[in-house]
Formats: C-alpha cells, sequence, structure tokens
C-alpha cells in the first residue's frame, strides 16, 4: 500500500511541476496529429544517421524532432526541433522536461532511434505522457555488444515499442536474442531520383580511381586507411566533412599521400561526381577485441554503401574484416569484395572489381538490387507496418534472408 501511496504522490508532484514549468506563452508553433522523432543529433546530412533520417521523413509537414547532442548546429527537417539532454536519468525528471516541450503538440506516432540514455528517456516519457504508438529503430547498437545504454533503460523502451526496426541482420538477430521479441530488418534507403534510368559503365580511369564519401570516425581507422592509400600508390577522392569536427585534417598532407579532399556537396553535385570514379571505398573494423569502435563495425550497416551502391553502381570495396556487416553484405549480395589495411591486398582487390567484365558485372546487380532502397514510400511503409504491427510486405526480409547464415557467436 505504501509503494501505491508514494507512486501517486510522485504522479501528482510531476503533473504539477510541468503546469509550474510550462510558460504563459509557447514560442514554438502548435502542431496537430505530429511524427515525433528522437534521435542523438541533429537531424542533418553532416552525418550518417541525420542524412538516413531527412530522406525518411523530409516530407513529414508534423514533425517534431529531439536531440540529445549538439553537434553539427542545423537542423534540415522538423517544424520544431528541440536539444534535450537530462543530466539524471530520472525518468519522472524526463517527463517533466518532455511534458513541457510538448505543451501545445498532439502527438500521433513517436519514432526513436536510441544511442544515448537520454534518447531512451525521451522516447520513453514521450510513451507514458502520450500513449501515441512507438516505433523503435536501432541504427547503431549501444546495448547487445556495446554498453551505452544499460539494459534497464534499453529494456524498458523495447518493451513499450509497437513495432521494432534493426538496420542490420546483425543487430536484428542479436537484439531478437536479447531482448525476445521481435525487430524487423530496415536497411538505409537512399533517394531513386539519384538512381539511373539504366546500368552505368566504368569509366575505365587508368589507373583506377577509388572515391569515400562520408566520415571516418577514429584515428585508429583513418590512420589505417592512410597507409593503405599511400603505400598502395592508388588514388582515392574523400568528398563529405572529412572527419569534422570530430577529427581535423591536413588537405595538403593528405594529397601528398593520394587523397584528395573535397567539400560537403548536395546530391545534385555529388551524384555526377561519384559516376566518374571506378569504385568506392568503405574503412571498417579489423574486428580484433581491442579496437573501442568494434562495435560498430560489427554491427551496423553504413548508409554511405547504399547510396554509392544505388546512386552511381560502384562497386564496394570494403576494407577490414570480412565479417563486418558491411564486409559480409557486399560479398553475400555480389556488390563489391574485402580486403585488409594492406597495399598488396587493396591493390590486388582494386584490380579485381574494376577488371572490365567483374565490374560490369557488380553494377548489373546494383542496378538490379536498386529499387528495393528507395526511400520515398519508406515512411508511408513504416508507418502502415505499424498499423498492423509487423511488416507491411517483405521487402525488405528478402534481403535479410539472404544474409540469414550469420552466426550470432562473438
Amino acid at each position: 500500500m505504501s509503494n501505491l501511496i508514494t507512486r501517486a504522490l510522485k504522479s501528482i508532484s510531476t503533473a504539477l511541476a510541468t503546469r509550474r514549468s510550462a510558460p504563459d506563452d509557447d514560442p514554438h508553433p502548435s502542431v496537430s496529429s505530429a511524427t515525433v522523432l528522437i534521435t542523438h543529433a541533429e537531424v542533418c546530412n553532416r552525418h550518417g544517421t541525420g542524412a538516413l533520417l531527412v530522406k525518411i521523413f523530409a516530407d513529414d509537414p508534423g514533425l517534431v524532432v529531439f536531440y540529445s547532442r549538439d553537434y553539427f548546429k542545423e537542423n534540415l527537417i522538423g517544424i520544431r526541433t528541440h536539444h534535450l539532454e537530462h543530466p539524471e536519468t530520472d525518468l519522472e525528471a524526463a517527463k517533466i522536461r518532455v511534458a513541457k516541450l510538448l505543451r501545445n503538440v498532439s502527438v500521433r506516432r513517436i519514432f526513436c532511434v536510441p544511442f544515448y540514455p537520454d534518447d531512451a528517456l525521451t522516447a520513453i516519457a514521450a510513451k507514458e505522457l502520450t500513449g501515441a504508438p512507438l516505433v523503435v529503430y536501432i541504427m547503431d547498437d549501444q546495448n547487445v555488444y556495446t554498453s551505452g545504454i544499460p539494459d534497464q533503460w534499453m529494456n524498458s523502451l523495447i518493451e513499450r515499442a509497437d513495432l521494432c526496426f534493426a538496420i542490420s541482420d546483425v543487430l536484428q538477430q542479436g537484439y531478437q536474442k536479447k531482448f525476445n521479441r521481435p525487430f524487423w530488418f530496415l536497411p538505409p534507403v537512399a533517394s531513386a531520383q539519384w538512381f539511373p534510368p539504366g546500368v552505368l559503365a566504368s569509366p575505365q580511369n587508368s589507373p583506377a580511381c577509388g572515391v569515400l564519401i562520408g566520415n571516418v570516425w577514429n584515428l585508429e581507422t583513418l590512420a589505417l586507411l592512410r597507409s593503405t592509400i599511400r603505400e598502395s600508390g592508388q588514388p582515392m577522392h574523400w568528398f563529405g566533412n572529412a572527419g569534422k569536427p570530430f577529427i581535423e585534417l591536413d588537405p595538403f598532407e593528405l594529397s601528398r599521400e593520394g587523397i584528395t579532399l573535397h567539400p560537403n556537396l548536395p546530391d545534385a553535385e555529388l551524384v555526377p561526381q561519384l559516376r566518374t570514379f571506378d569504385y568506392g571505398i568503405l574503412p571498417s573494423g579489423m574486428l580484433t577485441g581491442d579496437s573501442e569502435h568494434d562495435w560498430l563495425f560489427r554491427a551496423s550497416l553504413p548508409s554511405r554503401l547504399i547510396y554509392m551502391t544505388c546512386t552511381a553502381h560502384l562497386p564496394i570495396l570494403v576494407l577490414g574484416d570480412p565479417e563486418t556487416t558491411a564486409g559480409r553484405f557486399v560479398a553475400k549480395l555480389g556488390l563489391g569484395t574485402n580486403c585488409p589495411y594492406e597495399s598488396h591486398a587493396f591493390s590486388m582487390a582494386v584490380g579485381r572489381i574494376t577488371d572490365q567484365k567483374a565490374s560490369r558485372e557488380i553494377r548489373e546487380r546494383a542496378a538490379e538490387i536498386a529499387p528495393v532502397f528507395a526511400s520515398e514510400s519508406v515512411a508511408d511503409w513504416i508507418w502502415r507496418s505499424l498499423e498492423l504491427k509487423r511488416p507491411l510486405d517483405d521487402r525488405y526480409e528478402s534481403i535479410s534472408k539472404q544474409l540469414a547464415d550469420y552466426s550470432l557467436e562473438g
């Protein structure tokens, strides 16, 4: 009985605190039938998660964004955006903060991409406050292969979810096994407006020239990539923010190593550039167990892999252990190959995937598979799946089945 009284008093206290903290004049516009999107950083093209969320939710007129880290100082989508951290992992305190920011929002549904405990707390709070259906999408593991979000909060989030997705087959299997509920495969997607109408032929540069897009997040992987390019003599162009704001690079020093840096470009400029290269480069992990980023490479499927495959039909060369998610994906689906961070192995791999016959076969496969990864219908597919509490169709599960012989050991 005393526990019931305590919980009741705490609930009353939360409600009163929420009323006291709510301003008389909310500066934010009221939103009806809102989609609440909860993620770890601003929704922008400066990082893979943000770029993917832009593609999925750009057309949602009632999007309200909560993000827990302020890295890039820009949000590309959202009628309202809120930078919200929780200094203490206390649900009642989180509910007070979330209630204040949802004061004049009628929430239709919630979509959470958890990376920090803050994200899980915000989603749990929003679910309890509104009762709206909740979708959880695991893009980067923070619980099964690493410990970023404690079991208490991840389990609480998943228990409250009405539908759960994972970005890779590895995460799908791992989370299903640990939390004993279905997780469905939802891979990265790209806008079909940038897909070529037919199979793109290789430009047959001499020497063959590779391209990298997006970030390299840690110094260890960057050092391995640089030494491989430098010692192999194979030229590489790098489009993106080149590690900023997390890693600062000297473009002149990299140029001497064979790496040409380019800025972030919009799709209309980037896609034609990608089509001038012979292959795409994807740095991944060695899975030796001594890298702090092993969890990322082991389980996450990079959105840039899908982007390069679908928009430019580039054969993909994954550097690192062949059992990384990216390495297995290109090998299983016939989209490229793998090699270690070693100059001779790299040069041999470049030769294999830029061979005229091999390149043509890979590019034909890329053209064949690309429509599955079109982003235009994904939001509608997600919401219709949410109504059913299962995938609307098997468009993505059919890909997952092609990767299904992966062992969960390790």
